[in-house]
């Protein structure tokens, strides 16, 4: 502890009066204090009240005296003090234009959390994980020493590692693994390591959508810079895949790069997609499994997983977009009426959302062959319009493809002369037959 301490005030010195030297990056920091407030408890007491009342004041250069003396004679009695010190070097560094200096206030904040991790084993990967992000703004070369940082962050953070360390390592590793420092199969390696971690977390709701965040940024990585296409990842991971199906991470891993790559056409991507969703069922992954039925025609099969996914949606923003893509597949198989039902729900549980009375107002205008002739025909594209009306003014996003349906249906409407021999004055009421059963008004084209 006593060889620590006097390394430590050395080192701090140089920083603090500006000296020269590479004491820092050469010391060996060991753990443990033989006395957890220093060999004076009382002296580092007044002293930690001291810079922490300056500190508070952000008067970083009265706070550094005693702060300096907390951390070479106490640095396990607070935790904060670590925390403290980093801050005000960083003040340091920001208000400092000497390239020396510069060089030697970034050794000292590197120390701190060095101290820090040695001392406070709990937070050590925490601790790591900053030191990584800030060598990466500080210091990026060498790059595999960072590399090695993030690593033995995550290997004493496990799942506990805070989620923006993820999305960095990982942008460390490409890094490497670019200029030929560590291989794709490698790589992989380290993906499917931090995957794990945002996992854990997104399933224990522990800032879940930081980690959602951090997957994200971890799936688009990979998919963009080392798996090239789709047949890459068949090529690389199917054959894996059929001989240990039990595997859950392969199979995980396999899911997310082809969903991140577009590859929800591969028969693969359903295998493991429906083998997901019958180990944990989740709205999110019964939709996607839902919309890839749906392409394949697979009417009655989508309907069952559009349910589920309606029925396990979180909220009712998710909850009408479900509704409306399920609305999609009765509209594509001319089951007009319940099409509109989903859509009217869609409607309902986003009321400000135009894109449901939109498709809805599309509905109605492709029924024109199904309901008759003449101006009971037409009479679905007055229908029709109302949606677009309707639509246009609450959701300014759909107001344009709104007008241009209008105007081109509207084109449709009966002329002034039709309604005259019909017997139908503009301006009135009508009921709209067929399976649409609405009551609109009468207009003429003319």
């Amino acid at each position: 502890m006593k060889k620590m301490k006097n390394w430590m005030k050395a080192a701090l010195m140089l920083v603090v009066f500006g000296a020269a030297g590479t004491t820092q990056a050469q010391a060996q920091i060991t753990a443990g204090c033989e006395q957890k407030w220093g060999p004076d408890s009382v002296k580092t007491i007044q002293n930690i009240s001291v810079y922490r009342e300056f500190f508070k004041q952000k008067n970083y250069a009265s706070a550094l005296e005693a702060w300096t003396y907390v951390f070479q004679n106490a640095p396990c009695s607070r935790e904060q003090t670590h925390v403290d010190g980093v801050a005000m070097y960083k003040s340091f560094l920001a208000n400092t234009k000497d390239p020396k200096r510069k060089q030697e206030l970034v050794d000292t904040v590197l120390l701190i959390y060095d101290v820090r991790a040695a001392n406070f084993q709990k937070s050590a990967g925490s601790a790591l994980g900053r030191k990584g992000v800030d060598m990466l703004n500080f210091r990026p070369e060498p790059n595999t020493a960072i590399l090695k940082t993030f690593e033995h962050a995550v290997a004493l953070g496990g799942n506990e590692t805070e989620s923006f360390v993820l999305s960095y390592y990982f942008k460390v590793a490409l890094k490497e693994f670019s200029g030929g420092g560590l291989t794709k199969e490698q790589v992989i390696a380290i993906y499917e390591k931090l995957s794990k971690i945002a996992d854990y977390n997104i399933a224990a709701n522990q800032s879940a959508d930081k980690f959602i965040e951090s997957k994200q940024s971890l799936d688009g990585d990979l998919a963009g810079n080392i798996i090239k296409d789709c047949d890459e990842i068949i090529t690389l991971f199917e054959g894996k895949y059929k001989a240990d199906k039990t595997n859950k991470d392969l199979r995980d891993l396999i899911y997310s790069l082809l969903l991140s790559k577009g590859c929800s056409d591969k028969d693969l991507f359903m295998e493991v997609a429906t083998a997901k969703y019958n180990e944990a069922p989740n709205a999110r992954l019964a939709h996607i499994l839902a919309r890839k039925l749906q392409q394949s025609d697979n009417v009655a099969k989508a309907a069952d997983f559009y349910q589920k996914a309606i029925e396990g949606a979180e909220n009712d923003s998710i909850k009408a977009q479900y509704n409306y893509d399920f609305a999609t597949l009765y509209s594509s198989n001319k089951q007009f009426s319940r099409a509109r039902q989903l859509a009217q729900e869609a409607a309902r549980l986003q009321p400000r959302w135009g894109k449901p009375l939109v498709f809805i107002g599309d509905l109605y205008a492709a029924s024109y062959s199904q309901c008759g002739s003449g101006i009971d025909a037409q009479a679905v594209y007055w229908a029709a319009v109302d949606k677009y009306q309707r639509a246009k003014n609450i959701d300014p996003s759909v107001a344009e493809e709104a007008t241009t349906k209008i105007n081109k249906y509207a084109g449709y409407f009966p002329l002034k002369e039709n309604l005259f021999f019909a017997g139908i004055t503009p301006g009135s009421s009508f009921s709209v037959g067929c399976w649409i059963g609405e009551s609109t008004t009468v207009r003429s084209s003319d």
